[in-house]
């Protein structure tokens, strides 16, 4: 079973520890024909923002179609907010939000006449103009959703998600397609909903530095697996421990040189003037001292080198072993 471990939340000024399970599954399998979607998939989610990482065909979709009842499970079992998605289908939708990976909306519509159709959908539902506010699209509501920027619309998609007062939200590449100003302006409404309103957050991204900066937790899935789960923190101390940036002249030579020394894992040339290491052993500073000494007597300048610590290393390592 995945570690993972306890998240604390924040709602309106004040600390709660969490009291349960938000997503539970154990055993999770799915099969299309031959393939083999997922396979005896285990994860856990407590209250908080948590990210689903995994490459393409990892299971993720087909893992969040499960969760939302929207296909059935071939074995195991998988729970969201304490309840079977297989017998309780339409009341866990009642209490979460979706938002899909490129969602369609109607253009000719206004954000405000919009969201006030979504609203009525529902029994119990948010304020249309306090959810614009919340997301940052209040200045917008008479705008036509046709004439929105992309991330605009990604904030559209979350106020759409917020509407039925959910406790869970799935969001689906949430800052694909959106420029850097468009995806601060996203992650910072999610953080803002989040704290403000105590809502959690399953987040499926293959933008791993947006995760790490919004994601208390993570999981990495593979091949319909989960390979690593745990406090995004412990995830990314676990596995980028020992690799490093070194900024040099010839990376490329630098690396041939280090093809065959004993104290270096692995060495790739990321950049015209980076290469990563991945040290074996314990003394880094002695091997760091090493690798910088045989550049300088190949005529090799070095410039800086620094450890590296990131989801997305964290990520990649894993990949590797697996």
């Amino acid at each position: 079973m995945p570690i993972v471990a306890s998240v604390w939340f924040r709602v309106r000024g004040e600390q709660h520890l969490n009291d349960g399970n938000v997503l539970s599954v154990s055993n999770l399998s799915k099969n299309f024909g031959k393939i083999v979607a997922l396979d005896k998939l285990d994860l856990r989610m407590d209250h908080g923002i948590f990210g689903l990482i995994g490459p393409n065909g990892a299971g993720k979709t087909t893992l969040l179609r499960i969760l939302l009842g929207l296909i059935r499970t071939d074995g195991g079992q998988a729970k969201v907010l304490g309840m079977d998605v297989n017998q309780d289908s339409f009341e866990i939708r009642r209490r979460i939000g979706v938002l899909h990976e490129n969602p369609i909306y109607p253009a000719s519509l206004t954000v405000g006449r919009f969201i006030d159709r979504v609203s009525k959908l529902y029994q119990t539902r948010r304020d249309p103009g306090e959810l614009l506010e919340l997301v940052g699209l209040i200045d917008a509501k008479e705008r036509k959703i046709g004439a929105l920027s992309a991330g605009m619309r990604q904030r559209l998609g979350v106020a759409q998600a917020l509407v039925g007062k959910p406790e869970l939200v799935f969001l689906d590449e949430p800052t694909s397609n959106l420029d850097v100003m468009a995806r601060r302006d996203l992650l910072n409404a999610i953080l803002n909903v989040h704290e403000e309103e105590g809502v959690s957050f399953c987040i499926i991204s293959h933008v791993l530095s947006e995760l790490e900066r919004v994601c208390s937790d993570v999981a990495f899935i593979n091949a319909g697996k989960t390979i690593v789960a745990g406090s995004t923190n412990e995830v990314i101390n676990q596995f980028s421990s020992n690799r490093y940036t070194i900024n040099v002249s010839d990376p490329r030579m630098l690396h041939d040189e280090l093809l065959n020394n004993a104290n270096v894992e692995r060495a790739e040339v990321t950049g015209t003037k980076t290469m990563t290491v991945s040290l074996r052993s314990d003394d880094h500073g002695a091997i760091l001292a090493e690798i910088e000494q045989l550049a300088r007597s190949k005529g090799i300048k070095v410039f800086e080198i620094e450890r590296t610590k990131s989801l997305e290393e964290a990520f990649l390592e894993v990949m590797r072993r697996e």
